[in-house]
This record gives structure tokens, sequence and C-alpha cells, in this order.
């Protein structure tokens, strides 16, 4: 029998030090931190009714930073919520959590492989860009949401986008 050793994160309590996770992330992230107030009412809300102040935003501009937020936030125990256009109907981009926003800085369409009929992207790619590039190898992308001109790919896998048949 094989033993697995796993590494705990601290459990939740409710309680975050805000401003020793702020410090922690302007330490290790090269991207935007934002915790002002103003700055965390802007992510509070999708286009949906529902509004949940996050504990603060990050606009990554590296994996490298995607992975210094995650390590920081799981030192805490805080949870995490990527987004990107902020264009869910049911809430789903809101929550008590440290917001990572891809669509300013990770948002590039990295390969188009037409042989292949895969593409690489960052997950801040607005959908029609991604089906720009396509388009030019005579592919497209399935998915079909009513905000497809500002909706980003990593927010549509994180909202379980649907996939419109015509």
């Amino acid at each position: 029998m094989t033993v697995t050793e796993l590494k705990l994160a601290p459990s939740r309590t409710g309680k975050v030090d805000s401003g020793a996770l702020e410090q922690r992330l302007r330490e290790t992230v090269t991207g935007e931190v934002r915790f002002s107030d103003g700055d965390r009412a802007l992510y509070a809300t999708d286009a949906s009714n529902y509004r949940q102040l996050p504990i603060g935003v990050v606009l990554p501009r590296s994996i490298d930073d995607v992975v210094a937020t995650v390590a920081a936030c799981r030192e805490q125990g805080v949870p995490v919520l990527s987004r990107g256009g902020g264009t869910s109907l049911a809430g789903q981009c809101c929550n008590v959590a440290v917001v990572m926003d891809f669509s300013k800085y990770l948002n590039e369409v990295l390969e188009i492989d037409a042989d292949r009929r895969f593409a690489r992207v960052q997950p801040g790619v607005v959908l029609d860009d991604l089906r720009d590039a396509a388009n030019e190898h005579g592919l497209t992308f399935g998915p079909d949401p009513a905000t497809h001109n500002h909706c980003t790919l990593g927010g549509m896998i994180g909202n379980n986008s649907c996939v419109c048949t015509r």
C-alpha cells in the first residue's frame, strides 16, 4: 500500500488579515494588487443582482503572478475567484475572496493549430478575439453566450458556459 502525504492548508475561520495578505501579495506579485474600497466595489457585482465585496483584487501580469497569488491566499486559508468580463448572470463571479482578473494582462491567443484544431489561449482572451483568430483558419469556437463580444475564456470555463447548437 502506498501512503501519500498531503500538505493541508490552514482552516478558514472567517477572519482574514487583509492587511497582511495585501502586503504579501505586493511583495510577490508584479501585477496590480488592489485592496482599496473603490477597487473592491468595482468587483462586487456582475451582470446579476448579486453583490459580494471581495477581500481584494489581483490583476496578474504572468502565470508566476497567478501562482504567487494562489500561494499567498492558501497560506491564509483565503478563497480565490478567477473572473474575466463579469458577464455572469447568476452571481458566479462575485464572492468574498481574492478576485483574479485576467482580462488586462493575460489576454492573448498564443497559438492556433489548424491541422489539429486547437487553440492555446490565456484566460483573459475575449471570446470574439479567439473566434476572429480561428476564423482566419476556417475554424470557430463553439460556445455562444450572449456576451460573446466581452466575455473571457477563463470566465466561460469557470462559469460553465453552454454550447449553442445552430
